[in-house]
């Protein structure tokens, strides 16, 4: 048995609407007699009576009716199918998991995500705040599309790594403290000061540590956390100062924290992290370019604060 073209379901279902071979053809942008032709060939497949032919009209059989009503059925599924495809193309439809280190997420991510949502209203955004490692974790098991980390040494071969940004790591002081007027802050000018230092297991703790070592400088170390929004919370409360990334710093300094440059250069990386073995989806990419984009305006609102080195 022949089997059913989609072009003669066409025929048949532009005949249904118009009632005329001639409507019919009107709709499908073909000739009459291609209409009559097709529409022959839908009946002589399906082996059914579909039209009684009454002068210049069509008039369709029950079976006709019948057969309508399930052409409909199909032929909503397309259009849907149609418009999903167009919202995909679009950057309209589907989802987008992200998880990130907190130093980024305390207001940066989540304002990107904003902008993002408001470009693309349709798109599910996720977005998970874990420790980098827990992150990496995540991202090596496919279960997100991306991952923003601090630089650490990565082993992971599940794991695709891009420089996001470089920075330098700023110093943070409490409202009305005695440096806060001076434009850049040395080891030397935090001697004797109560210090928040970083978590010991962190890379970051040492390379701060051994500033200070090497310019001989002693510092209160009473007091450890191991995020960067918590060393600022401490100072913001009043507690001590403490050296930080920029992006958490640039939060702080909107609820009262005075941030200052560091000398000499400490440097931190932002990076991105992908599975290695998924091909990323446009909705990755666009997200990926805005958070560049972002970070770049943030930089040059951030008084020389957020300085930023090539990707």
């Amino acid at each position: 048995m022949a089997k059913l073209t989609y072009r003669q379901i066409e025929a048949f279902r532009a005949v249904m609407i118009s009632g005329t071979t001639s409507g019919a053809a009107n709709i499908l942008y073909i000739s009459q007699p291609a209409v009559s032709r097709l529409l022959s060939d839908f009946e002589d497949t399906v082996g059914v009576q579909m039209f009684e032919r009454h002068k210049r009209r069509l008039v369709p059989t029950p079976e006709a009716r019948f057969f309508y009503e399930e052409v409909e059925r199909a032929f909503v599924s397309l259009e849907q199918l149609s418009r999903a495809a167009e919202e995909l193309r679009g950057l309209h439809l589907g989802s987008l998991r992200i998880a990130s280190m907190p130093a980024a997420s305390v207001e940066f991510l989540p304002a990107v995500a904003r902008r993002f949502s408001e470009e693309h209203p349709n798109v599910s955004l996720s977005l998970q705040v874990r420790s980098t490692q827990q992150v990496v974790d995540l991202v090596a098991s496919q279960d997100f599309d991306l991952g923003v980390i601090s630089a650490i040494h990565l082993t992971d071969s599940a794991i695709e790594e891009e420089n996001l940004a470089s920075s330098a790591m700023v110093c943070v002081l409490p409202q009305g403290h005695a440096l806060a007027n001076k434009e850049v802050i040395t080891p030397q000018d935090l001697e004797n000061e109560v210090f928040i230092s970083l978590g010991s297991e962190q890379d970051l703790r040492y390379k701060i540590d051994n500033v200070f070592d090497q310019a001989d400088v002693s510092r209160q170390q009473l007091i450890d956390t191991q995020l960067h929004y918590a060393a600022c919370a401490f100072v913001l409360a009043g507690n001590g100062v403490s050296i930080v990334d920029p992006i958490t710093a640039l939060h702080y300094r909107r609820l009262g924290v005075v941030v200052k440059r560091f000398a000499p250069r400490i440097d931190y990386r932002y990076s991105i992290i992908f599975p290695r073995h998924r091909a990323r989806s446009a909705l990755t990419r666009a997200f990926v370019s805005m958070l560049a984009s972002e970070l770049e305006t943030l930089s040059h609102a951030s008084e020389g604060l957020l300085e930023l080195s090539a990707r």
